[in-house]
């Protein structure tokens, strides 16, 4: 089967996954399989509106990227402009 991937490493985008989670993050590689992203985060909303925590606490996000399977992820976008800029803020600090 040919796979075609629309997005390029380096690219920060969205992956919606079957447990309702969103997640954002950095792509390193995407195959047939699945995604690796570095420093991935999940969305949360907040009072004061959208906001991110890191995906797994046990992680060092300096250290380890995350793969998440293909067969979990519902669909995935290219991050709008404004959360990929407050993505960026907030993994600046980690």
């Amino acid at each position: 089967m040919l796979v075609e991937t629309k997005f390029q490493a380096g690219q920060v985008i969205n992956l919606k996954l079957i447990s309702g989670d969103e997640v954002v993050g950095e792509l390193v590689n995407s195959d047939s399989n699945g995604f690796t992203l570095k420093k991935p985060c999940v969305v949360i909303t907040s009072t004061e509106g959208i906001g991110l925590i890191q995906a797994m606490f046990g992680l060092d996000p300096d250290k380890e990227n995350l793969y998440y399977k293909d067969s979990h992820v519902i669909t995935s976008c290219t991050t709008h402009e404004p959360m990929r800029d407050h993505y960026f803020k907030v993994t600046a600090a980690e």
